[in-house]
C-alpha cells in the first residue's frame, strides 16, 4: 500500500501572538486587585485589564503591559513608574470600566478593586452604501463593523494575553484521504508553546503569509503546506493591510458573520479570504470559514472550529479542529484531499516573568 502523506495545516491554527513584551522594570511598585461583577459579586475572569492616564488617555507604548484577570478576577501590573493612572477593565461584549484615578509612589503597591456592571455593547445600525469592500482606514465609516471587528479583536487579545503567561503543549490529530488515489492515512503532531518563543515565531510567521503568500515553511517546525490563520492572525492590524471586510454583517444562529477577502488580486499568490464567525451574546469566535485562491482559481477551503479550554481554573476560547478540502498542486489540478483534524491542549503551567 503506497503510503499517504496528509495535506498538513501548519500550526498557524495554534500559533500565539502576544503584544511585544516590555522590559520588567526593577522597582517593586505595583498596582493589584479584583474585578468583581455587581451582580452577586462573582469574580471576573480572563477581562483585559488596563493602565490609562488619570483622563482616561492610553499610555505611551513604554509604560507596563496589559494584564488580564485570572480564574479568581486577580490582576497585577508590577514595574509601574510612579504617577497618576485610572484602570480600565475590557470585557468582550460589554463596555468598558473604569476605577477612580490613583495615585502610585515609588515602592509602592496600590490596590485598586473593580465592581464591573454588565452594561451590553450595543451594535450600531447598519450604514446603507454602495458595494465594496472596507480597508482598516474606512472602519470608522461603518460602525457597525467597526464595533463587530474590535469586539472581536479584543475577544482575541484576551488568548494573546493568557497564551502569553503559560507553557503548555498541543496535540493535533489529522486523518484524511487523496481522492485521486483512494490512499489515506493520519499523523499526530504534539508540540511544546513556550511564550518566550511563539511571540516572536507568530509574527514572523505573520510577515511571511502576508508577504509570501500562505503556502510555505513555517518559522515554528519548519514543514511545508498550507498555512491557515487562526483568529490572531485574521484579527491582526496587519491583515486588514492586504485584506477588506465586507461592509454588512451576516447574521446565523445566534452568531454574526465578518466576510473578508483580498484587497487586490496577486497571480501566482496563495491567498485567503473567508468569514469569522462570532457569537452574538459573547463575540468569542465560533468559527473561521476560509477560501484559498491564487489569483481568480479557487484551491479549496478549511473551516477552523473553535471550543472553550479549561484554563487555570477558568475556560478559553481556543481552536479545536475542523475540516480541510484543498486542491495542493498548482500543476495538477485533479489532485484532491480531504481532512478532519483535532486540537487538543495540556500541561498548562504558568510562567512568572523575571525580574531583572
Amino acid at each position: 500500500m503506497t503510503r499517504w502523506n496528509p495535506t498538513t495545516l501548519l500550526a498557524a491554527v495554534v500559533l500565539l501572538r502576544t503584544a511585544s513584551p516590555a522590559e520588567v522594570m526593577a522597582q517593586m511598585t505595583a498596582i493589584e486587585g479584583v474585578a468583581r461583577s455587581e451582580e452577586g459579586g462573582a469574580p471576573v475572569q480572563f477581562a483585559l485589564v488596563r493602565l490609562v492616564g488619570p483622563d482616561s488617555s492610553p499610555l505611551p507604548s513604554n509604560g507596563p503591559p496589559q494584564a488580564m484577570t485570572n480564574a479568581s478576577g486577580r490582576y497585577r501590573f508590577d514595574g509601574v513608574a510612579p504617577g497618576r493612572y485610572r484602570v480600565k477593565l475590557l470585557r468582550i461584549g460589554f463596555l468598558p470600566v473604569f476605577s477612580d484615578p490613583v495615585q502610585i509612589a515609588a515602592d509602592e503597591t496600590v490596590q485598586v478593586d473593580l465592581r464591573v456592571a454588565s452594561q451590553a455593547v450595543l451594535l450600531p445600525p447598519v450604514t446603507v452604501t454602495a458595494e465594496g469592500c472596507v480597508t482598516a482606514k474606512d472602519l470608522k465609516e461603518h460602525p457597525q463593523i467597526q464595533t463587530l471587528w474590535q469586539q472581536a479583536r479584543d475577544g482575541a487579545s484576551v488568548r494573546t494575553e493568557l497564551m502569553a503567561r503559560f507553557r503548555y503543549r498541543v496535540q493535533t490529530h489529522e486523518e484524511g484521504i487523496d481522492k485521486a488515489t483512494g490512499s489515506g492515512g493520519s499523523v499526530n503532531q504534539s508540540r511544546l508553546s513556550d511564550p518566550k518563543s511563539a511571540v516572536n515565531n507568530a509574527a514572523r510567521n505573520r510577515s511571511q503569509r502576508l508577504s509570501g503568500g500562505y503556502y510555505g515553511t513555517t518559522t515554528n517546525d519548519g514543514m511545508v503546506g498550507f498555512y491557515a490563520p487562526n483568529e490572531l492572525d485574521v484579527l491582526h492590524e496587519d491583515f486588514l493591510k492586504e485584506h477588506c471586510v465586507l461592509p454588512t454583517a451576516q447574521y446565523g444562529v445566534g452568531e454574526f458573520g465578518l466576510r473578508f477577502r483580498p484587497s487586490r488580486v496577486r497571480r501566482g499568490f496563495l491567498d485567503v479570504g473567508g468569514t469569522i464567525w462570532l457569537d452574538s451574546a459573547t463575540f468569542l469566535a465560533r468559527r473561521i470559514e476560509l477560501e484559498y485562491v491564487d489569483g481568480d482559481d479557487q484551491r479549496g477551503t478549511v473551516r477552523l472550529d473553535f471550543g472553550d479550554i479549561a484554563v487555570a481554573g477558568g475556560a478559553l476560547r481556543m481552536p479545536v479542529g475542523g475540516e480541510i478540502n484543498l486542491r495542493p498542486s498548482r500543476t495538477d489540478p485533479a489532485r484532491h484531499t480531504e481532512s478532519t483534524f483535532t486540537i487538543t491542549y495540556s500541561d498548562f503551567v504558568e510562567v512568572r516573568p523575571r525580574i531583572r
